[in-house]
């Protein structure tokens, strides 16, 4: 019993090591810095399951955001890949600039240091800018 339940609760975590992208886009009327209008607040985390700390498990796969797709024994979890993740949310959008970009990496232990959980999250506030309503006009 206490096996199956330990073997249930391992394989949930190993598919919560994925990345996800949150995005909101209601404002009413808000502001940024220079008097732009803000197109999107995004959220990104990438994060990895770690055995003993340093052998990775399962880790969020960049290239497909909230689908919960892993990439098995391979860290994925740095800035670089967030940051590609953001431009990939930038173009969708349609905007080529950020305010309040932040990133930060998170880390948990489990199951007395033989489970270990790394997250990196950033985030950012997508601004259309003037020459961005222009070229969507064209």
């Amino acid at each position: 019993m206490k096996t199956t339940a330990l073997f249930t609760l391992l394989a949930a975590m190993l598919f919560n090591g994925c990345m996800s992208v949150l995005k909101s886009s209601e404002f009413e009327g808000v502001k940024v810095d220079g008097g732009y209008t803000p197109a999107a607040v995004v959220e990104i985390e990438n994060s990895v399951w770690l055995f003993l700390n340093f052998i990775p498990i399962a880790s969020g796969n960049p290239d497909r955001p909230n689908e919960n797709s892993c990439r098995f024994f391979r860290n994925t979890v740095n800035l670089e890949n967030n940051m590609k993740v953001l431009n990939r949310e930038m173009e969708i959008e349609g905007v080529t600039s950020v305010a309040n970009l932040t990133s930060r990496y998170a880390d948990e232990k489990y199951l007395f240091f033989i489970l270990a959980r790394r997250a990196c999250h950033t985030s950012a506030v997508l601004i259309k800018t003037k020459e961005d309503a222009e070229g969507e006009k064209k």
